[in-house]
């Protein structure tokens, strides 16, 4: 097994992964995690099947931009069987990059015989990983784990082609219990320096937006709570609006969460001009509900944060808010159940992109 040793810029040929032709590997690990990397012309995407198959590393070729938040903070690797019992332990081996959060999103949420705090389990547990396509047209690495709370059976399938600056990600989640489930279900991507910043811009197909009530002792957001807004345009604590495509200067100290809803389609995209370089998400909409927006730009003032972060985290997922489960979600109904034996598949497709100052659209990694 070879270690990764991750870098804010190493340039692609350098790397010594990549011929020319698509290429992918689990011969490497990353802090002592089974590691994977899939790569191509276009893009080097680097996964954690020891961690939640979190992609930590997704990398545009022809900048060389990573879009990706890291963790500004020392964070650790999970054990082989660390389950969140409080908000802290996810966030203590929180890295940043793109999780998967099931059967939670958010939380505490109160099980049988059990309990579920911040983000429910899968993103810190191992998974499965095995090579299931090699081949001059594209690559495909299978993830794979069964939840330990929940009887849940969950796979992932990660498909590079070789021509294109896109990434296939390819779920299922089967209910493997005798009984009818709860569930909420989220793709955690959290964009950082240096694609989000002044120079660059939000583009989302949303309508009415939500933002959430602030516990008392929050001080930090620059939007007022308990409102409904239509995008992008929010007010703010002093009355004034604020355009929500546009990214705050890198020295604020901001701290806000909105719930974008209203999303007949689901895609998003961030652009940067300046840098000429874009990444965008496309999402089935009918089955994550809302986009949450956690704008941490300097602001959280909390362990083990301490405003170090400058995070954009745009994050599809099937149920709102972030708290008061399950009665909020249930009576807005987007809380989601999965009957004993059912399956749910779903399809996502990331890319990077140049020669965009704004998108107006995106379908099957392609922009318009």
């Amino acid at each position: 097994m070879r270690e990764y040793f991750y870098t804010p810029r190493a340039t692609a040929t350098g790397m010594g992964y990549f011929d020319d032709r698509p290429s992918v590997s689990t011969d490497f690990t990353y802090r002592g995690m089974d590691a994977a990397i899939l790569e191509n012309e276009h893009l080097r995407v680097l996964v954690l099947p020891g961690k939640g198959g979190d992609i930590l590393e997704f990398r545009d070729k022809r900048t060389d931009v990573d879009v990706l938040y890291h963790a500004d903070y020392q964070w650790d690797p999970p054990g082989d069987r660390v389950i969140p019992s409080t908000e802290m332990t996810w966030n203590e081996h929180y890295p940043g990059g793109w999780q998967l959060n099931l059967p939670v999103a958010g939380g505490p949420m109160s099980i049988p015989g059990n309990h579920y705090d911040h983000h429910g389990e899968s993103a810190l547990i191992p998974w499965d990983a095995t090579v299931t396509r090699d081949d001059a047209d594209a690559v495909t690495l299978e993830l794979s784990t069964r939840l330990r709370r929940y009887p849940f059976a969950v796979t992932r399938e990660l498909t590079l082609p070789a021509d294109e600056s896109s990434l296939v990600v390819a779920e299922s989640v089967t209910n493997e219990g005798e009984y009818e489930l709860e569930y909420a279900w989220q793709h955690h991507v959290a964009l950082g320096r240096p694609l989000i910043g002044p120079d660059a811009r939000l583009d989302v197909p949303a309508g009415e937006s939500y933002i959430d009530d602030y516990p008392e002792g929050h001080e930090t957001n620059r939007l007022a709570g308990d409102q409904h807004f239509e995008w992008p345009t929010a007010e703010a604590v002093d009355g004034e609006d604020v355009d929500l495509t546009a990214f705050p200067p890198t020295d604020s100290e901001i701290h806000d969460q909105a719930y974008l809803l209203g999303v007949d389609e689901g895609w998003y995209a961030v652009t940067n001009s300046e840098l000429d370089v874009g990444f965008a998400l496309s999402y089935p909409a009918e089955h994550f509900e809302s986009l949450w927006y956690w704008q941490a730009f300097g602001g959280m003032d909390e362990s083990p944060f301490w405003g170090r972060n400058y995070t954009a985290g745009l994050e599809p997922t099937t149920a709102y808010p972030g708290h008061s489960y399950p009665e909020a979600q249930r009576e807005n109904g987007t809380m989601k159940t999965l009957e004993p034996g059912e399956t749910v598949s779903v399809e996502l497709t990331a890319s990077t992109y140049g020669g965009r100052e704004r998108v107006t659209g995106v379908e099957n990694g392609v922009v318009e």
